[in-house]
This record gives C-alpha cells, structure tokens and sequence, in this order.
C-alpha cells in the first residue's frame, strides 16, 4: 500500500474576532471592574464617588507577596498573530489602564490546544485574570498605553509565570474603533 506524505503546506492560522469586554462575558475567566459597578456612593461631603467592585484577588499561600510592575505598551495592528500564552498558577493578576486607548484581553479557556476568546476593553476598564488562565499579554491596540499590574508572587519568584508557545499561530482581529 503506498504511503500517504505528510501533509507540508502552509496552514492558514485560525482567526478569532474580538468583541466588547462586559463584565458578564467575561465572568469564566475572571473579573472586569469599572466607576460606578458594584455599591456605590458619595463620600467626603459629595466631592467623590466611592466604587465598591466586586473584583476579587485570589491567590495561593505559596505566593504572599504582591508585586506592583508597570507596562508600557506600543499600539499592536490588526490582526494580532498570537504564538505564545502565559499564566500565572499562584496568583490573579490585574491590569489596570493609567493611560490607554481600547486594548485587546485575549483568553484560553481550555488551555493553549482549544479556542481561544477575545475581548477590546477600553480605557476605564481594569481586568484580573483568574490564577492559572491562559492569556496573551498586554496588548495596546490604538495608541501606545500604560498599565499598572498587581499580582502575587512567591518568596523566591520562582513559578509564577509559565510560557508556552501556541501548537499553531492565531489570528485575533478586532474591530474599528
């Protein structure tokens, strides 16, 4: 019987279109905080509103410290050729926009081997990835953007982001804004 060759052409990488971050959309993976969510009310004589979220930052005991980094971040186009996931087994970790445009939030919900989903958040939205979420990091879409990420580490550093490249690339679109 003769024998099939393997099949070498290029493959066209899967694509995925993001779509407006909600808070309930993106409940499975984590948290999404904004002014005005959760109890709200007026404090210091009426001169502040006071947003209570319901966000939420677990962690395991393995990692007591909270780290403070910074990211700053130059505009990515459209589409995002995504090739490589992290996650942080130890720890939620938050990104909180100090200066941004809309900004992508991509998610492997079933590990690097399934599907991912993607969400454009914008510049009042602060996101937590739920410990041991696949995700791409931070990516600016419109204009270049600072973040401030809060996230647990353990006393020796060690572990707390795993990388993995992708079996295949994927395309992440997004759009206009």
């Amino acid at each position: 019987m003769p024998q099939t060759p393997p099949d070498t052409a290029p493959r066209t990488p899967a694509t995925c279109i993001a779509q407006p971050l909600t808070p309930e959309a993106f409940a499975p993976h984590g948290d999404v905080a904004r002014p005005g969510m959760g109890a709200v009310k007026m404090i210091r004589e009426g001169q502040v509103r006071l947003s209570k979220t319901e966000a939420t930052f677990p962690h395991d005991v393995a990692a007591p410290a909270a780290a403070l980094d910074f990211y700053e971040v130059e505009p990515s186009e459209a589409p995002l050729r995504a090739t490589m996931v992290e996650r942080h087994p130890f720890s939620t970790q938050m990104f909180c926009p100090m200066e941004s445009g809309r900004w992508l939030v991509a998610v492997w919900p079933d590990g690097p081997e399934g599907a991912p989903q993607a969400f454009v958040a914008g510049s009042g939205d602060v996101v937590t990835y739920r410990p041991g979420l696949w995700h791409h990091g931070i990516v600016a879409l419109d204009r270049p953007a600072t973040f401030a990420s809060l996230m647990w580490k353990t006393a020796d550093g060690q572990g707390d982001t795993e990388f993995l490249e992708l079996p295949a690339p994927v395309l992440i679109d997004w759009p206009d804004a």
